[in-house]
């Protein structure tokens, strides 16, 4: 078997039962990555989850969950992004019950949404990590929702602890929309939703006949992010390399030397982030950048423009970006997320 490709998976209809199978299967590869800029000048600090440890991390967590709430009850993720986020929001599936994606209070202009979005969720508890602990505990103390640190949960949880049988039609999630036209809406997405779509999303971009490193920023709470940062590479078993939006904000050459030094990298992103690359990535930065090696580069989430694609490609074809790997795209929550797209290879 060639090491560098992941053996196809048999046809599950839930994350938690693809998690096992790879854990099992191939239990030192790497799953997810979190690439951490703890200083401006940062080039990033990798912390890595094997597919073994995620499934341990996710089991523990789950068996903690189990003894906060039933099967079927809410579970709200107010986690800063990164693995705990990932290990959070499976273990809810794993445990039999509904995740909930958001993220903690203080992000800016949205404490009014996630006031509303709590609200209208009714989580029965809520999972963050230690860094953020305390702002979470003050902020769900009127609500008297218990809250779970994803990382003091110790491995020695899992011990002795069977996960519930997974329930293929059963609410895996709920994905709230994004509120631009009203108040944000839930839409129930199952475990077989979930799957699907990822299915299809990896087809579309030609990463179900071919390896790729799913690389991306877009926050976890963002259906698009969600899928195709965590389902995606789950359902597949490939490599999720994963940055902060803040990060990338405030440089972006951080995302572009991600793609560079993962092959066959897939990644997404709104319009505005390539007009940013391209107007913003100096040529310094561009300095022994290797572009092609990208499988695809997904656009979507708001209006795509075709000057933003000629304007991106002009700016990175010395690297050698193709452009044939900008990918126009089309999804929303109500279906999970992917629609439509123009595959890679296509002008």
């Amino acid at each position: 078997m060639d090491s560098r490709r992941p053996p196809l998976a048999p046809a599950y209809r839930t994350l938690p039962e693809y998690v096992r199978h790879w854990a099992e299967l191939t239990p030192d590869r790497r799953a997810f990555t979190f690439v951490e800029h703890p200083a401006p000048e940062s080039r990033g600090v990798h912390r890595t989850l094997t597919w073994q440890r995620l499934d341990l991390r996710v089991r523990a967590l789950a068996a903690r969950l189990t003894e906060q709430a039933e099967p079927g009850a809410r579970v709200a993720l107010l986690c800063p992004q990164g693995t705990d986020y990932i290990t959070g929001f499976l273990a809810a599936l794993t445990a039999g019950m509904v995740a909930v994606p958001l993220y903690p209070p203080g992000l800016p202009g949205q404490g009014d949404r996630l006031v509303g979005v709590l609200g209208d969720a009714r989580p029965s508890v809520v999972v963050t990590t230690g860094r953020v602990l305390a702002e979470v505990t003050d902020f769900c103390e009127r609500a008297e929702v218990p809250v779970l640190a994803a990382d003091r949960v110790p491995d020695t949880a899992a011990l002795n602890w069977c996960a519930p049988e997974p329930d293929s039609a059963a609410t895996a999630y709920l994905q709230y929309t994004s509120g631009s036209t009203r108040a944000p809406a839930g839409v129930e997405i199952t475990h077989a939703n979930v799957v699907a779509n990822a299915r299809q999303a990896l087809a579309a971009y030609g990463a179900d006949a071919h390896p790729v490193t799913c690389v991306g920023w877009l926050p976890l709470y963002h259906d698009m992010g969600l899928v195709l940062s965590v389902a995606a590479p789950v359902v597949r078993g490939v490599p999720s390399v994963l940055m902060d939006p803040a990060a990338f904000l405030h440089e972006p050459a951080r995302w572009l030397r991600l793609l560079a030094t993962h092959p066959r990298a897939l990644s997404a992103a709104p319009n505005f982030a390539y007009d940013y690359c391209a107007s913003t990535v100096t040529e310094a930065q561009k300095e022994g950048l290797r572009l092609d090696g990208v499988a695809a580069l997904i656009n979507g989430s708001e209006p795509v423009r075709p000057g933003t694609a000629d304007r991106f490609h002009a700016a990175f074809a010395a690297q050698g970006l193709a452009a044939e790997a900008h990918c126009p795209s089309y999804g929303l929550a109500e279906a999970t997320v992917f629609v439509s797209a123009a595959r890679p290879g296509r002008p």
